[in-house]
């Protein structure tokens, strides 16, 4: 026990260190691996990429400048490519300040590696491990495809077949595209009832793939002779995640206890959604990358599922050393959607390029139990994924599941938004299970300050049993506020006394429409149809004059409004005094908190 406790504090320690000197030069978190486009060096100062062993040339200047971001170190060519230390990490100039922002963010290439890295010159040049004599036999090994190991794909019976967007599909000249595309098994493999047990990637364009997913449809999708662009599902009858991959990953080999179910007993429509990285918005990109299943009529015991848990909803600002968002599977919503047990048989975490830790653990009982995933030190681009092969963790309806996800802006000028681009964030957690007819609803996130789509016991709690009416239109026309609001109010200006009056007394009566609660509201729910961004429309005509009308104690001004809701010209207000009425009544409207 001893042994293992001081092996933890080792390897801790070693992530603390690597995080620490990552931040001490600029651009260190995001240095490209030469030979794996989208992958990135770890550890820039030594000749494996983790960041551990023996230094390369720009690891040991690092270590002599004392660890830190010098002139000197900036206008060294540590790799003896022509290009300083500076250029190669975007501070061309020596200006950059730990802390502060780089100069360039694109264009970047490793201090400790020539380039171009695979060239006569640069495979020539001496390197500093002890069995690696030159950079062409260190590169060789570095660069080597890694095998997917897994051993089903070779057991009798197993077949394949292969999905992938068509020949040289135009990558779009933009910086995020979902490319998705509808597949009918029934007239790709032979009519039976099949396990599918194993997914591999087929990469076509290394440079723009950022993750591909494979989607079970309902019966009622209909195949697609073309690609289309999507979102983060393909569409509304194609959710279900049936397999995932990653930059980083080798491919999904399912529990020799569980299998997904395809065929005749199982699905019959598949969509493959790939996620195309196209930073530097090149125009002459083409890809036709996909997925391998490798399935078989030898079923398995169990059909195996993917529960989605984590935030949909978060914004990160910017020059924050830590950020950390909180996202809780409740009891309420395990209880509702679990019908028995489950086997968690694997776990892994995603984030982009902002997450720096994340960890995702189990309560019973309002006590923690384990952790399910525990990254101190995450990767994007060398996703863990926690493997309870031998001992699958068995989750009970009423179980918690609290994911946690931490962020540093501390090197960025703008916030961050969560969203579908590597340059925005996520914050999710996927879990592997069986068998698959014991969860109903295989997604259990939340949006905004950790509130729950599943657990009306906590809307209820909140004062708001009847969040969910939001969502419909017609609801939305019909009722009283909105009808109110339409009598009385105008779109974002002017303001009228009636409409001031009225969302007065709506909001006062309505714990929907306050606080945190309307926060959510709006941004989730009334931003998706017309008859919503109308309500947000309306009440937007008034924000100060509400905010005084409801906190009598800041209006401290005589005033008289205008007929344009404003400030009477007679009763001038200071800058300062404007700003004191301003940002409260803004923070509680708009929700800028």
């Amino acid at each position: 026990m001893l042994l293992k406790s001081l092996v933890c504090l080792a390897l801790l320690q070693c992530a603390c260190t690597l995080r620490t000197y990552r931040s001490k030069i600029p651009n260190g978190d995001s240095v490209p691996y030469p030979c794996k486009p989208n992958n990135v060096w770890e550890g820039v100062g030594h000749i494996l990429d983790e960041g551990t062993g023996v230094r390369n040339w720009f690891g040991l200047d690092f270590q002599d400048a004392g660890h830190a971001w010098t002139e000197d170190l900036c206008r060294k060519d540590s790799d003896g490519d022509g290009l300083t230390n500076g250029q190669e990490l975007g501070d061309p100039n020596c200006t950059w300040k730990e802390n502060s922002i780089p100069e360039r963010k694109t264009g970047l290439s490793h201090p400790g590696i020539c380039d171009p890295w695979d060239s006569p010159s640069c495979q020539a040049k001496p390197v500093t491990h002890p069995v690696y004599k030159t950079q062409g036999d260190w590169m060789r090994e570095e660069c080597k495809a890694q095998e997917f190991v897994c051993v089903a794909k070779h057991e009798p019976g197993v077949q394949n077949l292969t999905v992938h967007l068509p020949s040289d599909s135009h990558v779009p000249q933009k910086e995020t595209t979902y490319m998705c595309q509808i597949f009918d098994l029934d007239s790709l493999i032979t009519p039976g009832d099949y396990h599918m047990i194993a997914v591999e990637p087929v990469i076509d364009n290394v440079f723009v793939v950022h993750h591909m997913v494979l989607f079970g449809c309902t019966d009622k999708a209909e195949a697609t002779n073309s690609t289309f662009e999507c979102g983060m599902v393909p569409s509304s009858i194609c959710q279900d995640l049936l397999s995932i991959w990653t930059v980083g990953l080798f491919g999904d080999c399912s529990h020799p206890s569980a299998g997904v179910r395809i065929g005749v007993n199982g699905y019959k429509r598949i969509a493959l959604q790939v996620h195309w990285n196209n930073p530097e918005k090149i125009s002459s990109w083409t890809d036709n990358s996909g997925l391998r299943l490798f399935y078989t009529p030898n079923r398995r015991t169990y059909d195996a599922g993917i529960l989605l848990i984590g935030s949909n909803t978060f914004e990160l600002p910017p020059r924050q050393a830590s950020v950390s968002v909180k996202s809780t599977c409740t009891k309420g919503c395990t209880s509702q959607s679990f019908q028995g047990p489950i086997h968690l048989t694997k776990a892994w975490n995603h984030m982009h390029y902002a997450g720096v830790q994340m960890n995702i653990q189990l309560f019973r009982n309002d006590t923690a139990l384990m952790f399910l995933t525990d990254d101190p030190e995450y990767s994007y681009d060398s996703p863990q994924v926690y493997s309870f092969t031998d001992n699958p963790v068995i989750l009970l309806p009423g179980d918690e599941i609290v994911t946690t996800c931490t962020y540093t802006t501390a090197k960025l000028d703008h916030s961050v938004l969560q969203g579908e681009a590597t340059s925005e964030e996520m914050c999710f957690g996927f879990l592997s299970y069986y068998p698959k007819e014991n969860v109903n609803n295989r997604l259990c996130t939340t949006g905004g300050p950790d509130f729950s789509y599943c657990d009306q016991a906590q809307w209820v709690g909140r004062g708001c049993p009847n969040w969910h009416d939001f969502y419909s239109a017609d609801v939305i026309k019909s009722s009283e506020l909105y009808q109110g609001l339409v009598a009385n109010c105008k779109p974002f200006t002017p303001c009228l006394q009636e409409c001031v009056q009225f969302i007065v007394q709506a909001t006062q009566s309505s714990a929907c429409l306050q606080g945190d609660n309307f926060k959510f509201i709006k941004r989730k729910i009334l931003t998706t149809t017309a008859e919503g961004r109308n309500i947000m429309a309306l009440m937007a005509s008034c924000p100060v004059e509400v905010y005084l009308a409801t906190h009598p104690a800041t209006n401290t001004l005589t005033t008289t409004p205008t007929s344009e809701g404003g400030v009477d010209a007679a009763h001038p207000v200071s800058a300062g005094g404007l700003m004191v009425i301003l940002l409260p009544a803004l923070v509680l409207l708009l929700g800028i908190n």
